[in-house]
């Protein structure tokens, strides 16, 4: 008898869901409503209490959970959110309803256009989001495309790229480590394979983490890595250089993010690494 799934993936106004069977709960959302670039929140460990995710906090508002962005494309900005600074020229993120891919293991698609304020398509976006599980841990992996339809300048930025807001309330117990083996503020701007967070959550005595591996295949891997005050962790392509695409050229990342309860230690994230590396 084949063995019953644990996920159920669903989608529902503009989101799509993947419900975990066992304990009756949602343990990821992802949300692509109109106007209102895709964003992952909220995104559980596998208890199912456990909420690694903030949307909208009140020292980054702009800041949903797990999302895409970056600031100056083509003089437009799509880090912060349509009227959020009447100063700046902030374009929008138009995403297509979810696509289902694959039900076990939870597979799905999310297509968007970036418009500049003024109307103008400036980008085309695909991401391919996977959900596994592996003995304590769960992985999120993320095939992450954007195609220029004009040509496109992005400018050198400490932002950009994939970011992920969690729940940050106090530098107390909150611990960041790369792959060199620097920690905490040390890590900012820095070049990385990996970069592991972990702090307190609410509803788990042990707190948790995401530790994000960046794949070789990469530009510029080993990337460098926004780590804010707050603790958002970001691969920055942008803080090297500004990034040039020519019309119709494609940008490529993939990214493995492994959701974990416990710290985990450089050794266990290193073997993490080795077999994303080959995949």
């Amino acid at each position: 008898m084949a063995k019953a799934s644990r996920w159920n993936i669903r989608v529902n106004n503009n989101c799509l869901f993947i419900d975990d069977v066992l304990s009756s709960r949602v343990v990821l959302q992802h949300n692509a409503r109109p106007g209102l670039r895709p964003y992952i929140h909220p995104l559980r460990l596998k208890d199912g209490r456990s909420c690694l995710t903030e949307d909208s906090p009140w020292h980054h508002p702009w800041q949903h959970g797990i999302s895409t962005g970056f600031h100056g494309v083509n003089n437009c900005d799509f880090w912060l959110d349509p009227g959020q600074d009447p100063s700046m020229i902030i374009g929008t993120i138009e995403p297509k309803t979810p696509k289902i891919l694959s039900m076990d293991p939870p597979k799905w698609s999310i297509e968007a256009k970036w418009y500049h304020a003024n109307g103008s398509e400036l980008l085309a976006e695909q991401q391919t989001w996977s959900l596994q599980e592996d003995n304590d841990y769960l992985f999120l992996d993320l095939d992450w495309t954007l195609q220029a339809i004009p040509d496109i300048h992005v400018a050198q930025d400490e932002y950009g790229g994939l970011f992920i807001r969690m729940p940050f309330r106090s530098k107390i117990d909150t611990k960041v480590l790369n792959s060199t083996g620097l920690q905490d503020a040390a890590t900012e701007q820095q070049a990385a394979e990996w970069l592991s967070l972990h702090m307190p959550l609410e509803n788990n005595e042990f707190g948790g983490g995401i530790t994000v591996l960046d794949h070789p295949e990469n530009p510029q891997h080993p990337t460098k890595w926004r780590v804010d005050h707050q603790r958002g962790i970001n691969p920055a392509p942008c803080i090297p250089s500004a990034i040039d695409l020519a019309a119709g050229a494609v940008l490529n990342h993939r990214y493995r993010l492994i959701l974990h309860e416990e710290k985990l230690a450089a050794e266990q994230i290193n073997n993490l690494c080795a077999t994303y590396k080959n995949s």
